[in-house]
């Protein structure tokens, strides 16, 4: 009876110790709880955004990645005396065909200028000197438009900035200064392709320099 005592008191033990994984892995190794108590920090796991991937990567995100840009600009619009120094600018960022200029019907401007000299030769002369004194935004008109000869410091859709661009000129010495508003006209504006992030930073650098311009997404 006692012998029989013993025997089952050791297979209990044996089995509690089998259960406990003292005596190796056991079949259930897989299943709860024990699967469970060996999750590492299970409240800190988390999912990466595509952007911190590739922070993690050192590569920037990709439209591929959910990062999305325009993929179509206008620029504009640019009347006479702005158009040669903006395609100038636009120029240089070699955009080929990428960029498409085209005319459309714009408001009413308002110019600063000083009067229509009686030659170029003079217009010339006048537009050195101006530049000599820090004065580098503008142009001649041509012998075909409203105001032949004269000189055009600045154009503007608003008539305030237009009055405090006359003032700042008057103020460093420059006589004659005149604002006028010219009536709507043709004007040209610049459709913009496949503009990329770099591509749309430049532009809106550029558009600083042109108080009076807009810098949009494409209407379609």
């Amino acid at each position: 009876m006692r012998a029989a005592f013993l025997l089952l008191l050791l297979a209990n033990i044996a089995l509690f110790a089998w259960q406990q994984g003292l005596v190796g892995s056991t079949a259930n190794a897989g299943r709860e709880p024990q699967r469970l108590d060996r999750q590492v920090a299970v409240d800190r796991i988390r999912v990466l955004t595509p952007d911190q991937l590739a922070a993690l990567r050192g590569t920037p995100a990709t439209a591929g990645d959910g990062v999305a840009g325009p993929a179509c600009l206008e620029f504009g619009d640019f009347d006479e005396a702005g158009l040669a120094r903006v395609q100038a600018r636009l120029a240089a960022l070699g955009l080929a065909d990428r960029l498409r200029p085209r005319r459309v019907n714009a408001a009413g401007w308002f110019i600063v200028h000083l009067p229509p000299l009686p030659s170029r030769a003079e217009a010339e002369q006048l537009a050195q000197d101006l530049r000599g004194r820090g004065v580098r935004d503008l142009v001649i008109m041509g012998q075909n438009s409203a105001m032949p000869n004269a000189i055009v410091l600045g154009s503007f859709r608003d008539p305030e900035l237009a009055q405090r661009h006359q003032a700042e000129l008057t103020r460093r010495g420059i006589g004659g200064v005149q604002t006028s508003q010219r009536a709507a006209t043709e004007a040209t504006r610049f459709e913009i392709r496949d503009v990329d992030a770099a591509l749309a930073r430049s532009l809106a650098e550029i558009q600083t320099e042109f108080p009076q311009s807009q810098l949009v997404p494409c209407a379609n």
